[in-house]
């Protein structure tokens, strides 16, 4: 696996938040007769302005004592690129963490050729999300995020960013399917998988559905593989934007419990059709208060029916620091149910 460069309520707040109040302007808007039975051109042409390359400069101190043995530099400098895209008049920009995470300097530069210092607002290594921060001098064309739980399989989508340092490129293709686990990639979402093809350098760039709003960020590939490529769903972008914004990281809710997937056998013996057994708990955690313990079944989260492991990970980390959510279980062959009060993710 190569890295690469909910609700309408909760998305129209994020889009609130993230626009220019002091200009107000509207996101990039379609062509009325637009028709792309005929041709994408226009959806390109609308949306390739918002679309920018992200450039990095890494630079790491040499010691002293090797620039005297093997007369090395100073400094060791790395070069780096991936792409991004505006969501904000003002200037905020999207991108993924892998591609910025430890530059010391960062720049981006429009189709238009022009090119901006950036700031770094904001990290998720988490969710592999970054913000970015640019001054213009006017009020940037800027891309709106969709719903992409309201995309199908088959849907038309579109690529743009900057593969292989080549500039601005678009490929196009569809949703190949949804609710993609990479095995290779420890992520908190799971992806929207699409043939639109993706290369290194297309990190962090759009994924656009033919309404020209955002359904994914493009962020992974299979190496080798022909037109398999994974996208960040822009639900869960409209989910860490937000705190990304106002503090520059993402709170996470915590459990403080282990699990393991149930097997044929465990689902045989606990008499269950999906769950996952609770194999450890930290002490004094939100889920040993509730009264939890080992060797329960997790049914249901937040009314979310639990299949494996990973959706226990996922149902708590897409949760906020003190919310409170409903767990189901079995517990010595009876269900029962209680009401967990979620705490801060620990760093470890």
């Amino acid at each position: 696996m190569t890295r690469l460069a909910p609700s309408m309520l909760l998305l129209t707040a994020v889009l609130s938040a993230c626009s220019a109040e002091a200009t107000d302007a509207p996101p990039v808007t379609l062509p009325a007769a637009f028709n792309p039975s005929l041709t994408l051109a226009p959806l390109v042409d609308t949306v390739r302005p918002a679309v920018v390359n992200v450039y990095t400069t890494q630079r790491q101190a040499i010691p002293t004592m090797y620039q005297y043995a093997y007369g090395w530099p100073k400094e060791h400098v790395q070069e780096g690129q991936g792409s991004g895209f505006v969501i904000s008049a003002d200037g905020y920009i999207l991108t993924n963490n892998h591609v910025v995470a430890g530059a010391s300097e960062v720049k981006v530069k429009f189709d238009s050729g022009d090119e901006y210092p950036a700031t770094v607002v904001g990290l998720d290594r988490g969710s592999d999300v970054a913000l970015l921060k640019i001054d213009s001098p006017r009020p940037l064309p800027w891309l709106r995020l969709g719903a992409s739980d309201r995309t199908n399989v088959g849907d038309w989508v579109v690529a743009v960013g900057n593969p292989l340092g080549l500039g601005h490129t678009v490929t196009a293709g569809i949703i190949s399917a949804k609710g993609r686990e990479v095995p290779d990639l420890d992520a908190l979402e799971e992806f929207i998988q699409t043939d639109a093809s993706i290369n290194p350098g297309n990190s962090g760039g759009p994924l656009i559905g033919i309404d020209g709003a955002v359904v994914g960020m493009n962020t992974a590939i299979v190496s080798g593989a022909n037109s398999v490529g994974f996208a960040i769903p822009s639900d869960h972008l409209a989910l860490v934007v937000p705190q990304l914004r106002e503090t520059g990281t993402v709170a996470r809710g915590w459990l403080g419990v282990g699990t393991a997937a149930l097997n044929a056998r465990g689902l045989q013996q606990f008499k269950v059709e999906s769950g996952a057994l609770v194999v450890r708990l930290s002490e004094g955690s939100p889920a040993a208060l509730a009264g939890l313990a080992p060797g329960d079944v997790i049914l249901t989260i937040g009314g979310k029916t639990i299949g494996s492991d990973k959706d226990v990970y996922r149902a708590i980390a897409s949760r906020s620091p003190g919310d409170e959510v409903t767990v189901r279980y079995l517990h010595e062959g009876k269900t029962k149910e209680s009401k967990v009060l979620l705490v801060a993710r620990p760093a470890t």
